[in-house]
């Protein structure tokens, strides 16, 4: 029989994604809250993570051998604006999901972010200081902390980009659309991001869970990019004008946030126990481009109804 995946935040940019990719190989039960969906091969259904005895009631039904925690409010600057909320969602959603599994032999599976680090030098790896420069960064960091506490649970830190199902944009999704429509665009040329694309992401997730992997890692592509050069490669792949992208420092943009300037990540550790060759960022870009062509965001967006 397949093993069992919970998979929070379903109607999510990357739960979704892991949805469609592992549907196959797992039983799977996505939660959503205020989105609802509908995936093929996979159950859904609907769960306030806030609601402990809810959420309780999910998992012992369930009786997942994983659960994969997405959910999680991810805006920057709406996080730095709304701070009760954000604690509720990304720091005590975390605390719930890891007590509804605590006392059973279920591999807990946290998404970190990049944020964490405060993006001086960059090249970040797991053993550097975490100094959050955002609430949303400090959030994720606290939701690690909430998941420490079993043994055998896996934290990745990762920046990523893919297909929504949702009527909003992943940061490759916006560069897409609006260059497609000929607008043009500001790039960061001086922030910089190691950032993967979901289904990458999947795959060494796969192997990941294959191997019964744990502790803190670090995950994105092997090489990274300035938001301008990230740009520059999807317009590329895409064959969009790219004299529509503007180069544009990231402190003349009016965020509510403070962003690190600099959040590369070194993913040596993950790589080599893994065993496994993580593709550069311009490999992901392509990958991306290559799943667009193929109709991959198409069927991800079929598949999704409300």
């Amino acid at each position: 029989m397949k093993k069992k995946m919970l998979i929070t935040g379903v109607s999510g940019l990357l739960g979704n994604n892991l949805a469609y990719y592992f549907k196959d190989k797992f039983n799977i039960l996505g939660s959503y809250l205020s989105y609802p969906v509908s995936v093929n091969g996979i159950q859904t259904c609907k769960v306030d993570l806030l609601s402990e005895m809810s959420l309780k009631t999910v998992v012992r039904d369930f009786n997942p051998d994983i659960v994969v925690h997405c959910a999680s409010l991810t805006n920057v600057d709406y996080c730095e604006m709304n701070h009760e909320i954000t604690d509720r969602v990304n720091v005590t959603g975390t605390r719930f999901v890891f007590e509804s599994i605590k006392e059973r032999d279920t591999k807990l599976i946290y998404i970190s972010s990049d944020s964490v680090y405060d993006g001086a030098k960059g090249n970040f790896q797991e053993v550097d200081p975490v100094n959050p420069q955002n609430y949303y960064g400090w959030s994720k960091y606290q939701g690690e902390l909430e998941v420490t506490g079993k043994t055998g649970n896996l934290i990745l830190r990762t920046n990523i980009f893919g297909w929504n199902i949702q009527g909003k944009y992943s940061i490759g999704e916006w560069i897409v659309h609006e260059l497609m429509s000929k607008r043009q665009i500001n790039g960061f040329s001086d922030a910089f991001f190691s950032s993967i694309y979901n289904f990458e992401l999947a795959k060494i997730l796969d192997l990941a869970i294959d191997q019964d992997l744990t502790g803190l890692y670090n995950c994105g592509s092997s090489t990274s990019l300035s938001k301008y050069e990230f740009a520059l490669h999807i317009a590329d792949c895409f064959s969009l004008k790219k004299d529509l992208i503007r180069p544009i420092s990231i402190d003349d943009f009016a965020f509510k946030a403070k962003r690190g300037k600099n959040l590369t990540l070194n993913i040596r550790k993950l790589e080599k126990e893994l065993n496994y060759e993580f593709p550069t960022l311009p490999q992901s870009i392509e990958a991306f481009c290559s799943d667009y062509y193929n109709g991959v965001h198409n069927r991800i967006r079929k598949e999704a109804n409300g």
